[in-house]
């Protein structure tokens, strides 16, 4: 199979880089530093990262797949690995369908609520700014910090009892579930504090495929640290 990886360096599309690694694929990365709608070189209509372009025969067309957990589910698909037939035992199943989807459908979409309202605060003019901030601090208080607070809770006392997402083995799960989890940590000392939660993210990062990606993905740690650090 041949694959172009459209990256957006310190974005959601590491985790595709970090899948192509895991399944030792071999692709091509176009990484931009800028989410530039006119990027000419973009092969999506709405410039989506992550994107790929695919073939499987060099006589074929190439394809154009956006969407992080459609890319995941189509690459892991091709290649057998890291999905669902791993596992057996109905519980485990359960869990990888369940994390699996629960990272870009429901945990995501609080930190990008953080990351919208931050942005409305930042481009509302001065003399008025402070109530878009106001607005921002009530929806926090009031709605994101608990859910997050409560999303955070329940992951880590999944990982409580279980190594990985689904259970006994790493898979696409826990690739789909590693950026929000260490963005959400960022965000706040107090999403910092779940034990569970540290060793996990800690075990994913020693992973080789992890390291390798982080350099050819061109990974800032201390930039991503400091972006979602200015969401808050």
């Amino acid at each position: 199979m041949q694959i172009h990886l459209y990256h957006l360096q310190n974005s959601r599309s590491q985790r595709i880089v970090w899948l192509c690694e895991e399944l030792h694929l071999d692709y091509e990365l176009i990484t931009f530093t800028e989410h530039i709608q006119e990027q000419p070189n973009h092969p999506h209509p709405f410039k989506k990262f992550p994107t790929i372009a695919f073939r499987q025969n060099k006589q074929d067309n190439f394809s154009i797949l956006a969407e992080s957990t459609a890319i995941v589910d189509l690459l892991c698909h091709f290649q057998n690995k890291l999905n669902v037939n791993d596992y057996s035992d109905v519980k485990e199943i359960e869990a990888f369908y369940y994390w699996k989807n629960f990272a870009d459908a429901s945990f995501m979409p609080n930190l990008a609520l953080k990351q919208i309202f931050a942005q409305i605060v930042q481009k509302t003019p001065l003399p008025v700014r402070f109530i878009s901030k106001l607005f921002k601090y009530v929806f926090d208080q009031n709605y994101l910090n608990a859910t997050l607070q409560q999303q955070m809770q329940h992951i880590d006392q999944h990982l409580q009892q279980q190594r990985w997402m689904a259970g006994s083995h790493f898979s696409c799960a826990d690739i789909l579930m590693w950026f929000p989890l260490s963005a959400c940590q960022q965000l706040s000392n107090n999403f910092q504090g779940f034990e569970y939660i540290n060793t996990y993210l800690t075990q994913i990062e020693s992973r080789p495929a992890f390291q390798t990606a982080c350099l050819k993905g061109q990974w800032s740690t201390s930039a991503f640290k400091n972006y979602w650090a200015k969401v808050n």
